[in-house]
């Protein structure tokens, strides 16, 4: 792709496209993990911001000094850039250390119109998750690419997130926090437990783009 709204200059190569809807891409999906390819046809490649999935063999192969970030939820596209120089994503995701970014989290919650978060923690970049596992209710949210939040002032038990490659925060008690969302995103906003603009599960359509 030559352009893409939001993001600086020309040149961008499709990496991923990602349906929030769907689990094809979540957190644990060993596709962030391998280097196996999904839809990699000349459509797929070349279907610009359309809503078919897509992994390349960009995935892997390609280097990099920029990223671009798009999500379309809502009718709505928005989209951003930052410098984060690599041999491949797949590089940066695949091992599952967590790697911070500089982007802001106004950034990240311009990407959806209405979006939410919790006020704390606010912990961003590649591999980003909370830091404990209990029974029957699993880790809390994680995003291989995004911010996560959280209302209690540390990132043990983050509740929010807005990125792509999500997982978790899914079936609260409603002791908890009043809010016990059930419906899987795997890319879009997830908001819940005293966020910023109210319970939020807004699946959306993600791009990741480099150059």
């Amino acid at each position: 792709m030559t352009k893409v709204s939001g993001c600086y200059g020309g040149g961008w190569t499709m990496v991923m496209k990602i349906d929030g809807s769907l689990n094809t891409f979540k957190y644990s999906s060993s596709y962030w993990t391998n280097k196996t390819t999904y839809n990699d046809t000349d459509y797929g490649r070349n279907g610009g911001l359309d809503n078919g999935q897509y992994k390349g063999s960009t995935y892997s192969a390609t280097s990099f000094e920029e990223i671009c970030v798009g999500m379309k939820y809502g009718g709505n596209f928005r989209a951003f850039s930052f410098r984060y120089p690599a041999s491949s994503l797949y590089d940066l995701i695949a091992d599952g250390n967590y790697r911070h970014t500089d982007v802001s989290r106004e950034q990240w919650k311009g990407l959806i119109n209405g979006s939410s978060l919790q006020e704390n923690c606010t912990r961003q970049g590649f591999n980003v998750r909370g830091n404990i596992k209990i029974p029957n209710y699993g880790v809390f949210v994680k995003v291989r690419l995004g911010i996560i939040a959280n209302n209690e002032n540390d990132c043990v038990t983050a509740d929010s997130f807005v990125g792509l490659g999500a997982g978790g925060g899914l079936n609260y008690p409603r002791s908890w926090c009043r809010s016990s969302h059930t419906s899987a995103n795997a890319a879009g906003n997830l908001a819940q437990c005293g966020a910023d603009n109210g319970n939020k599960n807004a699946r959306a359509m993600a791009y990741i783009l480099v150059r």
